[in-house]
Order: C-alpha cells, then structure tokens, then sequence
C-alpha cells in the first residue's frame, strides 16, 4: 500500500526535480532522477520516466500559470532534462544598457556564499529574455563573459592599490593585474592594460611568491606554525641571512599591510602579550608546520584586529594605556593615525587630549618627536621616561 502511495507522488518528485535543473547547463540525467526516486521509495526506470516526462512538460508547457517550461535533450545515449523560464513571464521593459547593469548586478552575488549559480543563472536567463529578440543574443554573450565582473573604477582602484605595494613584484605584480583585469568590463580591459603597461614590469625581479603567501594564510587559517629563513641584503642584494641561516618555527596570527609593505604578525612566546613582526618579502622557504599554535597564541589571536591597529610599523613592543595632549592644528594627524573613531577629549581653547592603548616602541616615540612641542606625553611615567631617554641619545649623539 505504501509503495502504491509513493507511486502516486512519482510525477510530483520528477517535477520538482526538473524543475530544480535550471538551463541546459544544470540538466539533470535520467539516471539521477531514477536514483532520487528509489532514495524515496518510488519505483521508476527510463522508459516510464520518458512517459512520465511527455506527460508532464505537455501539461506544464501549455498552461500560463506556470512560469517555467520542461525540456529535453540527447546527450551521448542518454536524455537530460531542464527547465527555462517562459517567454512571456520574463517581460520587462528595460533597454540594453539597463539590462547590462543589471546582469553586473545578478553577477556580483556569486561573491556571496549563500546564491547558488543555478539562481544566478535563472535571474540572468529572465534579464535577457525580457529584451528584444535583436539584443538577447548580444545579451547571452556579454552575461557569459561577465560572471564575476568588476566596476572599471573598483578594478583601476585595486590594481593602484596593488603596484603600491613593495613587496609584489615581477611575476606576481603581472598575474594579480591581470586577474583583476579580467573581472573588468570587456570594453575596458585594453583601456585598463595599456594603463598598467604590464609588457614594461621586470618579471626577473626577486619577491616572495603567491605560493608561500598562500602557504602563510592556511597556516594562519588552520591555526598551525610556521617555519622559515629570514634574511636581510647587504650593499649587493646579497641575502645575508639571520641567525645562521637556520629556520625560524612561530606561531602566526595574522597578515597586515602597512608602510608600502606586507607583515606576518605572530605570537611572541618568550613575553606576556608581545608580538613578533616579519616583513614578508624577507622571509625565504617558507613551510607550513603540522603542529598547532599554543593555546596562549589561540587565545591571544580573538583579539588580534585590536592588536594590529597598535602596532606603529610593524615593530613589536608592550602594549600600554597612553594618554597624549596635542594642540589644536594637529587634530587631523591624530585621526590619520588613530582612525575616525578615536575619542577625542578638549582640555582648553588650545589643547586636545586622548588616551589610546598603543604598542611602545621607537617608530612610535619618533612619530610623536615629530611634533615637536605641539604633543606630549602626559602618562604613564615610564613611556614618558624612555621617550626622554630617546631625545637624549639623539642630542648625544650629534
């Protein structure tokens, strides 16, 4: 009796399936239908499932409530079967410019994890069937090249933000342009590589390569060490490598750019709540260790965005609680460096006061050395005595 109910529900299933297919390029087999319908108990097999179908795509196909259709195709010595949207449920009246935009649109949601290609798809199939029969064809063209399609300002702006970067070079410079490239517009592509005059870059030059900075990221993703050669250049660019060329073992916690340059940020084991920093492009033999970071490093990379936005270029140091005063024309540079949601305090008509945590170390005392007598130190005692201690030497020493 159970079988003879699931028997009347076969038509329902072999619906929704098809239906679920959507384009040719999603079709489902015979075979895969058949073996979804014995998952749910229903007997099936390719001759009834060919009736089946004439059955239901007759009934589906000529009835305007519905607005999809049913198709079929041979392919090899098997039937494939699919859904598109009906003609006269996708009519809508935009010109072609309106409908590119719009296909850039639905295309930019394959950047999300959670919209299937089978939904882009059937959006996009609904956006070209909507023009005139003249535009669809150059409307299917322009949607199969663009399925991750860059705005020409955001593409320009990321290759800029690219070249700044020091430490991406020859070969990888080239690969990474190119890619950002190829999301771009189709009518801006040569615009956009005749810009960066790609032919013009010295592919032979020396930088860290796109497999070691993927080597670092699933470290830092699997919460695993690292280990690597760290080396400095002489007046030749001779590496001269540290420590005796032996390998460093850390536990990293993050990348971060900063000052024209990439860092590896990792857990100082040999100090309370430090940090280690690595430029990478002078890291060498770069390899992932199969050994899991501390628990201290776990715990102490849950605060790590909060960390990296202490650090004054990349040099490592404690973290202290600094209270700074500074007069009035120098407000800007507080928010250059501290960001727009430093807290600003007003002491007097003249002076301003914050108080932020900060990584202590020589780029920050010379950053606020800069300022002369227009910022000082207020607290604590002993950040104010080593900055002291700083402007001391420097007189010493000229």
């Amino acid at each position: 009796m159970s079988r003879q109910k699931n028997q009347k529900k076969k038509i329902l299933v072999i619906n929704d399936l098809i239906k679920e297919a959507r384009g040719e390029r999603s079709a489902i087999s015979t075979k895969k239908i058949c073996d979804e319908l014995k998952k749910r108990d229903i007997p099936c097999d390719r001759r009834t499932l060919a009736d089946d179908f004439e059955v239901l795509a007759e009934y589906i196909n000529s009835n305007d409530s519905y607005e999809y259709c049913l198709k079929s195709e041979i392919v090899g010595r098997t039937n494939k079967y699919y859904s598109e949207i009906k003609e006269n449920h996708a009519k809508v009246d935009f010109k072609i410019e309106e409908l590119k935009k719009l296909i850039i649109a639905v295309n930019s949601l394959r950047l999300t994890d959670d919209v299937e290609k089978s939904d882009i798809d059937m959006l996009k199939h609904k956006l070209i069937n909507s023009a005139s029969p003249h535009d669809r064809k150059l409307l299917s063209e322009y949607a199969e090249d663009n399925y991750y399609i860059l705005d020409t300002i955001a593409a320009k702006i990321l290759i800029d933000s690219i070249q700044s970067f020091s430490f991406i070079r020859g070969n990888m410079l080239n690969r990474i342009i190119k890619t950002i490239i190829n999301l771009a517009d189709t009518q801006d592509r040569k615009a956009l590589e005749t810009n960066n005059n790609l032919s013009d870059k010295n592919p032979s030059e020396d930088g860290v390569t796109l497999y070691e900075i993927d080597t670092i990221f699933r470290a830092i993703d699997n919460k695993t060490k690292l280990s690597f050669r760290y080396f400095d250049l002489d007046e030749n660019r001779r590496k001269i490598y540290r420590h005796d060329g032996k390998e460093c073992i850390v536990e990293p916690l993050t990348l971060k750019p900063g000052d024209d340059h990439y860092y590896l940020v990792c857990y100082d084991n040999t100090t309370i709540n430090e940090t280690r920093t690595y430029r990478i492009e002078k890291m060498s033999d770069v390899k992932a260790v199969d050994e899991p970071i501390s628990e201290n490093a776990a715990e102490f990379r849950k605060h790590i965005s909060k960390i990296t936005s202490q650090i004054f270029r990349m040099y490592s140091g404690p973290v202290k609680r600094v209270t700074l005063e500074f007069t009035n024309n120098i407000i800007g540079s507080i928010f250059d460096k501290f960001g727009p949601q430093v807290k600003i305090e007003r002491v007097d008509g003249e002076h301003c006061r914050i108080s932020e945590d900060i990584q202590i170390s020589p780029p920050f005392l010379g950053w606020v050395f800069q300022f002369s007598k227009q910022m000082r130190i207020i607290s604590p005692d002993d950040v104010i005595d080593e900055y002291k201690k700083l402007c001391e030497d420097i007189i010493r020493e000229n």
